[in-house]
């Protein structure tokens, strides 16, 4: 049987919180894309499609067409259907479940807060 995307996203989780932690927002984006394109490929047969990311069962990183402003200078936000992904300048990632409206969407249940290199979290910035 094929794992569900619950336990894709477990051991997703599990993969970026035990890579070594990065310095910048460009290396922790790429860390979390390239960490969830190899569970997608390892667990899944569902092919690379970004086209048909809202209807394939595929889980896709955040997306430049998704960015949304923050609020905060060192904080690049992206919104995805259930989640915003937040990546702080010193490489810190922040997930959290989209709340609905009309909260604010940084008060969302955490998925994950990894610290960049420098042990700040996002929210430290």
């Amino acid at each position: 049987m094929a794992p569900t995307k619950q336990e894709r996203l477990a051991e997703f989780k599990r993969r970026v919180l035990a890579a070594p932690a990065a310095q910048t927002y460009a290396e922790a984006r790429q860390q979390l894309s390239d960490i969830l394109n190899a569970v997608e490929d390892e667990m899944t047969d569902i092919p690379f499609n970004p086209d048909s990311q809202r209807s394939d069962g595929r889980m896709y990183p955040p997306h430049d067409d998704f960015e949304l402003a923050s609020g905060h200078a060192d904080w690049r936000r992206f919104r995805a259907a259930r989640h915003n992904t937040v990546f702080g300048s010193n490489g810190s990632i922040w997930i959290l479940e989209a709340p609905p409206p009309p909260h604010a969407w940084a008060s969302g249940t955490v998925v994950m807060d990894k610290p960049g290199r420098d042990g700040r979290r996002v929210q430290e910035l």
